[in-house]
């Protein structure tokens, strides 16, 4: 008889639960509203590729023209930028939000990392489309895009509650990791970074001389020896980028902190991004 009691007892208790948990907004409670609120910034990136084709629908229903130009062509570059600035604010107030010190939830973790992932969608989205071109298959890229997106609100709504084990790299190994990492980067700089941003600046002067210094800048970073050395350094920034991001990413931060956080995860993609198709073949 005790026994049932204390059964009806707990069962009263899980439904009165329940039932305080009903009543918000569309009937969800709490904690539903919360993980809702988390995959936010991974669905402005997966809406992003669709925002740009309504919009880009819209100018030509406008101008009655498949090829605009004057003025329309404008709005289509400030509506394009203003769009991409708007998923990159989103993902940006998340991550700040997310870098609480009172966030300490594994959902919140995964939802911080999803946040700074889209902060870069930009770059993602064009690397994205710059793969489906390298494997002769364009039309593949939406839909690449729009599985891995999904698969990152999966990961924030779905994932273990159960809360990541800490970073395996001792606070030395942290800081040797650092270091090799600037000198990675440096030597990237210096092997591509900078003669492109050389070639890019000899354009202003002869587009002769931009020609010129490109295909000598080419056969450089396109040598036999250097070029396998360069596409290692790319990797490692890559590897060794995740394994800083994920241990600071666990660490609560200010404004700058995520400032910087995001800003070096945006450069980071469009870099590679960048650098792949420089050194791709053709």
């Amino acid at each position: 008889m005790n026994e049932r009691n204390a059964l009806s007892l707990s069962l009263s208790a899980i439904m009165a639960s329940q039932d305080a948990r009903r009543g918000g907004f569309l009937g969800l409670g709490a904690v539903s509203l919360h993980r809702l609120l988390l995959v936010i910034p991974a669905l402005c990136a997966l809406a992003y590729p669709s925002l740009l084709s309504w919009l880009s629908a819209g100018l030509v229903l406008v101008h009655g023209s498949d090829s605009p130009n004057g003025p329309i062509v404008w709005v289509g570059v400030i509506g394009s930028l203003t769009l991409a600035l708007a998923v990159m604010l989103v993902s940006f107030v998340f991550g700040l939000t997310f870098g609480s010190p009172h966030v300490g939830r594994p959902e919140d973790f995964r939802a911080r990392c999803v946040a700074l992932l889209a902060f870069a969608t930009p770059s993602l989205y064009v690397g994205f489309a710059n793969v489906g071109g390298v494997l002769r298959a364009p039309s593949a890229a939406p839909v690449a895009w729009l599985i891995f997106w999904t698969l990152m609100a999966m990961i924030v709504l779905l994932g273990s509650r159960s809360s990541s084990a800490a970073s395996a790299t001792s606070p030395v190994g942290h800081r040797r990791l650092a270091v090799a990492h600037g000198v990675s980067a440096l030597a990237i700089l210096l092997l591509f970074v900078g003669p492109h941003i050389g070639n890019h600046l000899a354009g202003f002067w002869s587009g002769s001389v931009h020609t010129e210094i490109m295909n000598a800048a080419r056969r450089v970073y396109r040598d036999d020896i250097v070029q396998p050395i360069l596409l290692a350094l790319i990797g490692f920034q890559i590897l060794g980028g995740i394994v800083l991001v994920r241990r600071k990413m666990r660490m609560p931060s200010d404004i700058f902190g995520t400032v910087q956080t995001m800003c070096g995860a945006y450069i980071g993609v469009r870099r590679a991004m960048q650098t792949l198709t420089r050194i791709g073949p053709g």
